[in-house]
Formats: C-alpha cells, sequence, structure tokens
C-alpha cells in the first residue's frame, strides 16, 4: 500500500486474506467454526423452511390472522422469525470471515433481541403480544409491544441484559465499537489501517454466534417437534453431530473463567 492510505482495492485484498486465515485457523473442513455453523444454519434453513408442517405457510396480516390457539400463533410467528434470521446467520457469518467483527456484533445484537422477544412470547403465553410483535411501531389497535428489552430479558436470561448492552454499544458507535479493530498503543488507541484477522477479537462475536446458533436450534425442535419426524438420515446425522459440537463448546465456554458469568447467564437462553 502506498503512502499508508487505504483504497478500496486494498481492503479488497485484505477481505481475500483475511477470509483465508480465518479459514486456516477456524477449522474450514476440519469441524471447526467455519463447518459447524454452515452446518447449524443449513439445519435451520431445511428444518423451517422444508420439514415443517404446511400450517404456518400463509401469509400472516396481524390485522386480520386468525390463530387456533396460542400454540398456533407461536408457530407463526416462529416461522416469520427464522425466515429472517437465517439469512442473518448467514450475513454474520460472511461479515467474520472477511474480517469485518464489529459488524458481525451488530448482527448478534439484532440476533439474541429477537429471540429473547421469541421467548419471552413463548413462555408468557400471550396471543396479544404475537399481533403487537407483529404490527411493529405502529402497533395494533392502539397499542404496541411496549414490554423493554429489560424486562424480557430479565424474565428469560437473568443477567444476560448487561452483556447485551456492550452489543448495543459496539452497534451505536461508543467506544466499544473501536475493540474488535484497534490496539491500545502507549495509552493511546491505534486503528487498524484496514482490514486484519484478529483470532482473539473475532472468537468474542464467534461465541455469541455459536451460542446463538444452538439456542435457534434447539428451540427450532421444540417449536416444531415434526422436523425430527420428518427429517432424513443425512438431517438426522448432520444435526447429531452439529449439536455435539455446539454442547461441547458451552462446556468449554463454562469452564472458562473469562466466560464464566456470561455462560451462566446466556445458558438459560439456550435452554427450551
Amino acid at each position: 500500500m502506498e503512502n499508508n492510505w487505504l483504497s478500496i482495492e486494498y481492503i479488497e485484498q485484505q477481505e481475500i486474506a483475511t477470509k483465508k486465515a480465518m479459514e486456516d485457523f477456524f477449522g474450514k473442513d476440519r469441524e471447526g467454526f467455519c463447518d459447524y455453523a454452515l452446518n447449524g444454519i443449513d439445519l435451520m434453513i431445511k428444518g423451517v423452511l422444508y420439514l415443517r408442517n404446511s400450517e404456518i405457510d400463509k401469509f400472516v396480516d396481524a390485522d386480520v390472522v386468525k390463530y387456533n390457539d396460542f400454540r398456533h400463533a407461536l408457530r407463526i410467528f416462529s416461522y416469520h422469525h427464522y425466515h429472517r434470521i437465517i439469512f442473518c446467520f448467514k450475513a454474520a457469518y460472511n461479515l467474520l470471515l472477511q474480517g469485518y467483527y464489529t459488524e458481525s456484533a451488530f448482527l448478534m445484537r439484532h440476533v439474541v433481541e429477537t429471540f429473547v422477544r421469541l421467548k419471552y412470547i413463548a413462555k408468557m403465553q400471550n396471543e396479544d403480544f404475537v399481533n403487537l410483535a407483529f404490527s411493529g411501531h405502529r402497533g395494533l389497535n392502539g397499542k404496541r409491544f411496549n414490554v423493554t428489552y429489560e424486562k424480557q430479558f430479565n424474565e428469560i436470561a437473568p443477567g444476560l441484559y448487561k452483556y447485551y448492552r456492550t452489543l448495543c454499544d459496539i452497534s451505536h458507535g461508543a467506544i466499544a465499537s473501536s475493540i474488535l479493530r484497534s490496539d491500545i498503543v502507549e495509552g493511546k488507541i491505534q486503528y487498524d489501517m484496514g482490514i486484519v484477522f484478529r483470532p482473539k477479537e473475532s472468537t468474542y462475536v464467534i461465541n455469541q454466534f455459536s451460542v446463538y446458533l444452538l439456542a435457534h436450534i434447539e428451540f427450532m425442535r421444540w417449536v416444531f417437534p415434526e422436523i425430527d419426524k420428518n427429517r432424513s438420515e443425512s438431517y438426522a446425522t448432520k444435526e447429531h453431530k452439529t449439536l455435539a459440537i455446539l454442547w461441547q463448546l458451552m462446556e468449554q465456554i463454562s469452564k472458562d473463567d473469562k466466560s464464566k458469568r456470561w455462560y451462566d447467564s446466556v445458558k438459560q437462553l439456550v435452554n427450551t
């Protein structure tokens, strides 16, 4: 790079180099993160889009939809959630591989907050919450889904909210947004010149990606039990292998002193 100036061409070269370094370091084709991440996303794609019951295959308009009962409402809302989050996980994966750790963390914030809302609705068993969640900021009949995220987190996974707030700080451009692509040199922040492979910093996002992926797969199996009934042998093999790796990772996190407190709160999100 001439005169230490960045260019879009140079950044694209860095993306290619970082992707190779990430795949080499995190085990592409060696049952590492790259493999179980894609396998987990594939389980959700095939499970939710192909193996679940067709009762949820109708367009949902929160103003007119009629549910058979709360379970039916939850399944429809869950389908809506998974149809979006599949692509969110894949986008986060792509960003991780190309060295965009901060930007991948943005998506982790979306993943965890929408999943907490889904589990909160499931726990409350309130059909009105489904309609209000569907209606968004426009609301429904003068009401909106106004349960704070703090209350939802405290109900579903006490203690996790403060760790979620770090993702919010990263997303909102606070000083935390720099920690994944900078160093502290003589007490001052030194920003990376472009895209730099950072295995330690990327692990911060990868751990969250992995745990929230596990939580999604386990909840999917609970809310759509027909998936396990309709699955092929190859799907069952991939499911068993992927879940075994993810649960093993949870065990490793639980024994790490630095991650222990986060684990104690996040494990409640994973359990169905």
